[in-house]
Protein backbone atom coordinates (compact mmCIF):
# COMPACT_ATOMS: atom_id res chain seq x y z
CA UNK A 1 0.00 0.00 0.00
CA UNK A 2 2.82 2.42 0.83
CA UNK A 3 4.43 1.89 -2.60
CA UNK A 4 1.06 2.37 -4.31
CA UNK A 5 0.47 5.67 -2.54
CA UNK A 6 4.00 6.82 -3.30
CA UNK A 7 3.54 6.11 -7.02
CA UNK A 8 0.18 7.91 -7.10
CA UNK A 9 1.48 10.93 -5.27
CA UNK A 10 4.59 11.10 -7.46
CA UNK A 11 2.34 12.09 -10.36
CA UNK A 12 1.05 15.11 -8.43
CA UNK A 13 4.38 16.33 -7.04
CA UNK A 14 5.35 19.92 -7.70
CA UNK A 15 8.25 21.98 -6.46
CA UNK A 16 5.81 24.81 -5.88
CA UNK A 17 3.68 22.87 -3.40
CA UNK A 18 4.11 22.65 0.34
CA UNK A 19 5.82 19.52 1.65
CA UNK A 20 3.80 16.68 3.12
CA UNK A 21 4.48 13.40 4.90
CA UNK A 22 2.74 10.06 4.45
CA UNK A 23 2.16 8.47 7.84
CA UNK A 24 1.37 4.80 8.39
CA UNK A 25 -0.55 3.98 11.59
CA UNK A 26 -1.04 0.35 12.63
CA UNK A 27 -2.62 -1.35 15.64
CA UNK A 28 0.40 -2.63 17.58
CA UNK A 29 -1.42 -5.72 18.84
CA UNK A 30 -4.14 -5.72 16.17
CA UNK A 31 -2.25 -5.15 12.89
CA UNK A 32 -5.29 -5.90 10.71
CA UNK A 33 -6.31 -2.32 11.53
CA UNK A 34 -4.22 0.28 9.70
CA UNK A 35 -4.33 3.78 8.21
CA UNK A 36 -2.29 5.93 5.85
CA UNK A 37 -2.65 9.68 6.26
CA UNK A 38 -0.99 12.75 4.77
CA UNK A 39 0.03 15.65 6.99
CA UNK A 40 2.34 18.64 6.80
CA UNK A 41 5.62 17.88 8.60
CA UNK A 42 4.98 21.00 10.70
CA UNK A 43 1.79 19.44 12.10
CA UNK A 44 2.02 19.15 15.87
CA UNK A 45 1.77 15.92 17.80
CA UNK A 46 -1.28 17.46 19.50
CA UNK A 47 -3.05 17.68 16.13
CA UNK A 48 -2.14 14.09 15.27
CA UNK A 49 -3.41 13.03 18.70
CA UNK A 50 -6.67 14.90 18.06
CA UNK A 51 -7.04 13.05 14.76
CA UNK A 52 -6.36 9.62 16.28
CA UNK A 53 -8.85 10.27 19.04
CA UNK A 54 -11.59 11.51 16.74
CA UNK A 55 -11.11 8.95 13.99
CA UNK A 56 -10.08 5.77 15.79
CA UNK A 57 -9.88 5.58 19.59
CA UNK A 58 -11.74 8.21 21.65
CA UNK A 59 -14.29 6.82 24.10
CA UNK A 60 -14.07 8.40 27.55
CA UNK A 61 -11.50 11.20 27.43
CA UNK A 62 -8.58 9.05 28.58
CA UNK A 63 -4.94 10.15 28.73
CA UNK A 64 -2.71 9.56 25.73
CA UNK A 65 0.97 9.79 24.81
CA UNK A 66 3.46 9.45 21.99
CA UNK A 67 6.85 7.90 22.75
CA UNK A 68 9.61 9.05 20.39
CA UNK A 69 13.26 8.10 20.88
CA UNK A 70 12.62 7.34 24.55
CA UNK A 71 10.83 10.62 25.26
CA UNK A 72 7.12 10.67 26.15
CA UNK A 73 4.90 13.44 24.81
CA UNK A 74 1.70 13.37 26.82
CA UNK A 75 -1.82 14.79 26.96
CA UNK A 76 -2.74 16.49 29.11
CA UNK A 77 0.77 17.70 29.92
CA UNK A 78 1.66 18.70 33.47
CA UNK A 79 4.92 20.64 33.72
CA UNK A 80 4.85 20.29 37.51
CA UNK A 81 4.48 16.50 37.53
CA UNK A 82 7.06 14.76 39.76
CA UNK A 83 10.11 13.44 37.93
CA UNK A 84 10.35 9.71 37.31
CA UNK A 85 12.84 7.48 35.55
CA UNK A 86 14.11 8.56 32.14
CA UNK A 87 13.64 11.90 30.37
CA UNK A 88 10.82 14.10 31.71
CA UNK A 89 7.56 14.01 29.70
CA UNK A 90 7.10 16.75 27.14
CA UNK A 91 4.08 18.57 25.72
CA UNK A 92 2.48 17.44 22.45
CA UNK A 93 2.51 21.05 21.27
CA UNK A 94 5.58 20.41 19.14
CA UNK A 95 5.87 19.92 15.35
CA UNK A 96 6.43 16.40 14.06
CA UNK A 97 9.47 17.36 11.97
CA UNK A 98 11.09 18.98 15.00
CA UNK A 99 10.89 15.88 17.21
CA UNK A 100 12.03 13.59 14.36
CA UNK A 101 14.86 15.84 13.17
CA UNK A 102 17.65 13.92 14.92
CA UNK A 103 15.94 10.53 15.17
CA UNK A 104 17.33 7.67 13.06
CA UNK A 105 14.14 5.58 13.04
CA UNK A 106 11.02 7.52 12.07
CA UNK A 107 8.78 4.92 13.75
CA UNK A 108 7.31 5.67 17.15
CA UNK A 109 4.57 4.59 19.51
CA UNK A 110 1.22 6.00 20.56
CA UNK A 111 -0.93 4.89 23.47
CA UNK A 112 -4.47 5.88 24.34
CA UNK A 113 -5.85 5.00 27.80
CA UNK A 114 -3.38 3.62 30.31
CA UNK A 115 -5.92 1.23 31.84
CA UNK A 116 -7.34 -0.63 28.84
CA UNK A 117 -4.66 0.58 26.48
CA UNK A 118 -4.90 0.82 22.71
CA UNK A 119 -1.33 0.90 21.36
CA UNK A 120 -0.46 2.07 17.85
CA UNK A 121 2.73 2.06 15.81
CA UNK A 122 3.26 5.26 13.79
CA UNK A 123 5.77 5.52 10.91
CA UNK A 124 6.76 8.24 8.47
CA UNK A 125 7.01 6.27 5.21
CA UNK A 126 7.56 9.10 2.71
CA UNK A 127 7.88 12.85 2.41
CA UNK A 128 7.42 14.96 -0.72
CA UNK A 129 5.90 18.04 -2.30
CA UNK A 130 2.18 17.44 -2.74
CA UNK A 131 -0.57 20.01 -2.45
CA UNK A 132 -3.73 19.29 -0.48
CA UNK A 133 -5.87 19.82 -3.59
CA UNK A 134 -3.94 17.24 -5.60
CA UNK A 135 -4.15 14.71 -2.79
CA UNK A 136 -7.81 15.34 -2.09
CA UNK A 137 -8.82 15.10 -5.75
CA UNK A 138 -7.94 11.43 -6.13
CA UNK A 139 -6.72 9.75 -2.97
CA UNK A 140 -8.94 10.66 -0.03
CA UNK A 141 -10.37 7.47 1.45
CA UNK A 142 -12.45 8.69 4.37
CA UNK A 143 -13.59 11.82 6.15
CA UNK A 144 -11.08 13.14 8.66
CA UNK A 145 -12.20 14.79 11.92
CA UNK A 146 -9.19 17.13 11.70
CA UNK A 147 -8.75 19.57 8.83
CA UNK A 148 -4.98 19.22 8.49
CA UNK A 149 -4.92 15.41 8.39
CA UNK A 150 -5.95 13.71 5.12
CA UNK A 151 -6.95 10.03 5.18
CA UNK A 152 -5.39 8.33 2.15
CA UNK A 153 -6.17 4.67 2.82
CA UNK A 154 -7.45 2.37 5.54
CA UNK A 155 -8.09 -1.32 6.03
CA UNK A 156 -11.39 -2.84 5.04
CA UNK A 157 -13.55 -3.87 7.99
CA UNK A 158 -12.10 -7.23 9.15
CA UNK A 159 -14.67 -9.99 8.79
CA UNK A 160 -15.83 -11.30 12.15
CA UNK A 161 -18.01 -14.39 12.38
CA UNK A 162 -20.30 -15.41 15.21
CA UNK A 163 -18.59 -17.81 17.62
CA UNK A 164 -21.80 -19.85 17.91
CA UNK A 165 -23.46 -20.01 14.48
CA UNK A 166 -20.85 -18.72 12.04
CA UNK A 167 -22.97 -15.88 10.67
CA UNK A 168 -21.59 -12.36 10.43
CA UNK A 169 -20.90 -10.95 13.89
CA UNK A 170 -22.26 -7.56 14.85
CA UNK A 171 -21.28 -7.33 18.53
CA UNK A 172 -18.25 -8.21 20.63
CA UNK A 173 -18.34 -9.49 24.23
CA UNK A 174 -15.88 -7.50 26.34
CA UNK A 175 -15.12 -10.19 28.98
CA UNK A 176 -14.58 -12.81 26.26
CA UNK A 177 -12.31 -10.51 24.25
CA UNK A 178 -9.88 -10.57 27.19
CA UNK A 179 -9.78 -14.40 27.06
CA UNK A 180 -7.65 -15.64 24.12
CA UNK A 181 -9.37 -19.04 24.27
CA UNK A 182 -12.93 -17.68 24.10
CA UNK A 183 -14.95 -16.66 21.07
CA UNK A 184 -15.81 -13.00 21.56
CA UNK A 185 -17.84 -12.14 18.46
CA UNK A 186 -21.55 -12.85 18.08
CA UNK A 187 -24.55 -12.09 15.90
CA UNK A 188 -27.51 -10.39 17.56
CA UNK A 189 -29.46 -13.64 18.01
CA UNK A 190 -26.65 -15.60 19.63
CA UNK A 191 -25.63 -12.65 21.78
CA UNK A 192 -29.00 -12.78 23.54
CA UNK A 193 -28.27 -16.33 24.72
CA UNK A 194 -24.54 -15.89 25.38
CA UNK A 195 -23.15 -16.57 28.86
CA UNK A 196 -19.95 -14.64 29.40
CA UNK A 197 -19.23 -16.36 32.72
CA UNK A 198 -19.33 -13.10 34.66
CA UNK A 199 -23.06 -12.81 35.18
CA UNK A 200 -23.65 -9.79 32.96
CA UNK A 201 -23.70 -8.91 29.29
CA UNK A 202 -21.21 -6.29 28.14
CA UNK A 203 -21.52 -6.05 24.38
CA UNK A 204 -20.15 -3.38 22.08
CA UNK A 205 -20.70 -3.04 18.32
CA UNK A 206 -18.13 -4.47 15.93
CA UNK A 207 -16.44 -1.42 14.38
CA UNK A 208 -13.44 -0.76 12.15
CA UNK A 209 -10.97 0.31 14.82
CA UNK A 210 -8.19 -1.31 16.89
CA UNK A 211 -10.22 -0.20 19.92
CA UNK A 212 -13.24 -2.30 18.87
CA UNK A 213 -14.64 -4.05 21.95
CA UNK A 214 -12.54 -2.05 24.43
CA UNK A 215 -13.82 0.16 27.28
CA UNK A 216 -16.80 2.13 25.94
CA UNK A 217 -15.67 2.55 22.34
CA UNK A 218 -18.56 2.41 19.86
CA UNK A 219 -16.96 3.90 16.75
Amino acid sequence: MARHLQSCLADTASSGEDSAAIIQIVGEHRPDYWLYVAIAPSTTLATLDEFLRGFWVECCGHLSAFTIDGVQYDRPHDEDAPAGFGPPPQSMDVPLDEVLENVDDATFGYEYDFGTTTALSVSVVETGSWGDDAIASSLVKDVSPVENVIVLARNEQPERTCADCGDQATVVCQPCLRDPDAGAYFCESCADAHDDGEGYHAFLPVVNSPRSGVCGYRG
